[in-house]
């Protein structure tokens, strides 16, 4: 079994066993686990979704599962838990839902926590295979739905364009690479990793201590992204990045979307479906022929 699923198991010894998930799927086949109060253990594959058991869930079984997931220092995912989420070991994503708690006008922390969405990450090599020489002719920008693929993609071009480019990943949700403890859970080769960094900050940060010839970030999208961007596009960095939008006519209607285009910060942009395929390719002139 892979480590991440230890930690889960681990999490979820009192609720769910490897024995109850196999009998309806696979490791790989695994998208998300949901745990939501007074509901049985819900789990969503490539395929399908189901309740493991007709088991209802406690709220005190749910407080148990995000303590352990934080390792019982709940205080030192602080940061991670007012943007509504953590990270755990081996790029594994605990959406969280409960009652926001506001201090100068911003989530100071969430309590009362009702419901947990745990998101596993795949690793699927070779996925940036028909991709990858587009980087030649300047940034490329993955766009889709969540679920799509698009950071399985992303953490497959880093693994693949390390072996010609120098690489560096400003991971601030740390699901690319997974990193734990200094070292990725997943095959990124020998790309650099900037873990946790907000995207404007390790951007800049890359530019002036790494030295990158690409950079690779996920869900890129306000205006300190573009900033930053720009900065790295001076120096003659390319930018590989995500952002959600479900199909080409959603994109166009985000409002920062006309400064992407009209600066060049793309190059290529590829959009996926829900079935992780890739569903066109456009070139910035051909949004506005």
């Amino acid at each position: 079994m892979e480590k991440r699923f230890e930690k889960i198991f681990s999490a979820l010894e009192n609720i769910l066993s490897e024995r109850e998930l196999l009998k309806f799927a696979t490791f790989n086949s695994v998208k998300e686990i949901r745990i939501t109060v007074n509901f049985p253990v819900e789990v969503i594959t490539d395929e399908r979704r189901f309740y493991i058991n007709n088991r209802k869930i406690s709220i005190s079984e749910i407080n148990e599962i995000f303590s352990s997931f934080c390792e019982y220092s709940v205080h030192a995912f602080k940061n991670e838990i007012c943007e509504g989420f953590i990270t755990s070991e081996g790029g594994i994503r605990i959406g969280i839902c409960g009652t926001a708690i506001y201090s100068d006008g911003k989530i100071s922390n969430i309590k009362n926590i009702s419901s947990l969405n745990i998101r596993i990450p795949h690793e699927i090599k070779g996925t940036s295979e028909n991709i990858i020489n587009f980087i030649e002719n300047g940034g490329i920008l993955i766009i889709g739905p969540p679920c799509s693929g698009k950071t399985t993609l992303l953490r497959d071009f880093s693994r693949k364009a390390s072996e010609k480019y120098l690489v560096t990943i400003v991971d601030e949700r740390m699901e690319i690479s997974g990193t734990a403890e200094g070292i990725p859970s997943f095959d990124v080769s020998n790309s650099s990793v900037l873990n946790g960094f907000i995207k404007s900050d390790g951007i800049k940060t890359a530019v002036r201590s790494m030295a990158p010839e690409i950079i690779v970030c996920d869900e890129f999208g306000d205006e300190n992204d573009i900033n930053s961007a720009l900065f790295a596009m001076k120096s003659g960095v390319k930018i590989v990045a995500s952002i959600h939008s479900s199909d080409k006519n959603d994109f166009l209607t985000k409002p920062f979307v006309k400064e992407i285009l009209e600066k060049k910060i793309f190059e290529t942009f590829i959009f996926l479906n829900k079935k992780h395929k890739i569903t066109e390719i456009l070139k910035t002139e051909e949004f506005y022929p």
